[in-house]
């Protein structure tokens, strides 16, 4: 085999091509925990949100600001960390009444910058996106006040109540146009029609919402809109019901039971079950509700499907980013507790995956899971920085954008993510979780073994309670570097396309590859073997990257022609320490083997 190995640099990015600013799909899911086969759970049937992870990123270590739903919407929206025991469902009281210079979200950050921006569903607290007086138990009898939960950030805000009819609690549909009456509705239903046939998608909100989504993103398509819609699917919260259909893929025999089965051993904090599972009835059957959280989510997942094809179907998928999120996670029976209101890892870990389009989503890298610690808050200027607006993300939004990890997913997470319920807190590092009690005692816990949460190891591990719990009110930040930053006050190195050490090597690639730019021993050139790793002899591509790289990263290209170069798809096949910690070597190989000449290179992805 003839090959050529170069390692040339594009400076697209250097030389500021402008990109079309993109449009934006949110959708944020109820009471979504990371029950997902993309996350691992193989008994899972979640074949779209699947194949979004597959042509994104996936955020393995995702965390919420607050175990509820309106303060964990709240974090998202205004990219604030919760400060207080009053965090809770009545967040969105703070929302200002007036509008003002700075954005009151993200959303309101893009609605003053061009975009059109439309709700749908639970975005905010409310399942309509409106305000409502209502009784405590959020049943029947509500009266809707003048003003959406967000007054400034929608240009339309788009809900059909249909059978319901909007004096029933939308969130807690039956498929007989009823909501939850109090201790007398059931957790879940089986949606059969006379005949004990499976329902159709649209006998449910989530149904009907996803067809008027399909509707509204023609609708965008035609008019040539620049977009932002916010999409909220209602499931998998309580109750859990769905189509038949869905129940049947889970068959009760082949289910998982709880994880941990237990409260961790010489806990302080409480473990202790949320109240909100009361409200129902035929909740005492446990694998009998875990299959129904699981039917409400592949029924969920079968609406993100049709969205996001019909995404695709009006070419419009290219340049939007896709952003699919849950608002906190659930237990049914893990640590032998129900429901969301804890700082468990469980209640606090949700899905989150970004698809962003290809400038900041490598296709060498599409569907790579990243590992570092990211938090909710971190999407506000994730969003901005995407979007070009970086420089108007207030101060108060306080998290830090994400982009360097949808170019690369070895770039390093935060050092921490913090949530917090009641007076409860808790900060999660890539190893441990600590919480402190109401009262200051702290609980450490040891998750390198297993994920989740099983004996306190504070008595025996006090230096390191004590130096997380020294963290737990200060705001943890993503590291990296820029180009502008690594250069600075070193007039070799202002010039990212010169040679300060003259070794053949441009400044930028050394800035890339992790190298000394002022030493020109210090290289490391990209590599071609050929090796067998289960298909016989074939060629293996490698190259180093330093993790740390936040405005640029380095990507791997190869074609069968040098002077007109038309790049075909390279699989990842994995990563390797160097010998800098704040580098690897990548290898990757050619997805279908051929007996071409080819070419190999890197190429920067970037700003």
């Amino acid at each position: 085999m003839n090959t050529l190995v170069t390692s040339t640099l594009s400076l697209l990015g250097l030389q500021g091509i402008a990109l079309a600013a993109p449009n934006v799909l949110l959708i944020a899911v109820d009471d979504l925990r990371p029950e997902l086969r993309c996350y691992g759970e193989g008994h899972m049937h979640t074949p779209h949100i699947d194949a979004l992870a597959q042509s994104g990123r996936l955020f393995r270590n995702h965390y919420v600001a607050v175990p509820t739903c309106g303060a964990s919407r709240y974090a998202l929206m205004t990219g604030r960390r919760p400060t207080s025991a009053s965090d809770d469902n009545n967040a969105f009281n703070a929302m200002p009444t007036t509008e003002t210079v700075s954005p009151e979200s993200w959303i309101h950050l893009l609605r003053q910058n061009g975009w059109h921006t439309a709700s749908m569903g639970k975005v905010t607290h409310e399942p309509d996106g409106f305000r409502w007086s209502f009784p405590s138990n959020y049943d029947d009898n509500r009266s809707r006040a003048n003003s959406p939960d967000m007054r400034f950030s929608f240009d339309e805000i788009i809900y059909d109540h249909d059978k319901w009819g909007a004096r029933r609690y939308p969130l807690f549909a039956y498929a007989n146009g009823t909501g939850r009456v109090r201790n007398v509705s059931p957790a879940y239903e089986i949606g059969v029609d006379e005949e004990g046939n499976s329902l159709p998608d649209d006998a449910y909100p989530d149904g009907q919402m996803a067809l008027a989504a399909i509707e509204k993103l023609r609708e965008f398509k035609d008019d040539d809109t620049r977009f932002c819609l916010a999409l909220g699917f209602h499931k998998p919260h309580l109750p859990f019901n769905a189509p038949k259909a869905y129940f049947d893929l889970y068959p009760p025999e082949t289910l998982p039971g709880p994880d941990p089965v237990s409260p961790p051993t010489g806990a302080n904090s409480s473990t202790g079950s949320s109240g909100e599972p009361n409200a129902y009835t035929a909740i005492g059957d446990r694998n009998l509700l875990r299959r129904a959280y699981f039917a409400s989510i592949s029924y969920m997942d079968a609406q993100v499907g049709k969205v996001l094809d019909e995404l695709g179907a009006l070419g419009l998928d290219e340049n939007t980013v896709v952003i699919l999120w849950g608002d906190h996670g659930w237990c049914i029976d893990d640590y032998a507790r129900i429901g969301k209101h804890s700082v468990l890892e469980r209640a606090v870990e949700s899905p989150l995956i970004i698809r962003a389009p290809e400038s900041s989503n490598p296709k060498a890298f599409a569907g790579l899971t990243t590992y570092g610690v990211v938090e909710s808050i971190d999407i506000y200027p994730t969003i901005a920085d995407l979007c070009g607006l970086s420089d108007r993300v207030p101060a108060t939004a306080v998290g830090s954008s994400l982009v360097p990890m949808l170019r690369n997913p070895f770039a390093p997470g935060k050092s921490y993510a913090y949530s917090r319920w009641e007076s409860v807190t808790a900060i999660r590092t890539e190893t441990h979780r600590l919480i402190r009690t109401e009262s200051g005692i702290n609980d450490l816990y040891d998750l390198t073994e297993h994920r989740y949460e099983q004996a306190d190891i504070s008595s025996i591990e006090p230096a390191l309670t004590t130096s997380l719990a020294s963290q737990i009110n200060k705001q943890s930040n993503r590291p990296g570097t820029t180009y502008a930053t690594w250069s600075e006050n070193n007039a070799l190195l202002l010039d990212p396309s010169s040679d300060a050490d003259r070794d053949g090597i441009s400044n930028l690639m050394e800035y890339l590859s992790g190298t000394d730019p002022l030493e020109s021993e210090s290289q490391a050139q990209p590599s071609l073997s050929s090796m067998d790793i289960g298909r016989g002899a074939e060629p293996v591509f490698s190259f180093q990257i330093s993790s740390i790289t936040n405005d640029f990263t380095l990507t791997p290209s190869t074609s069968t022609n040098l002077q007109n170069w038309s790049p075909t798809s390279l699989e990842f096949l994995d990563a390797n320490p160097s010998s800098n910690e704040n580098n690897l070597v990548l290898r990757f190989r050619l997805l279908d083997l051929d007996k071409r000449r080819r070419f190999f290179r890197t190429e920067t992805e970037g700003d």
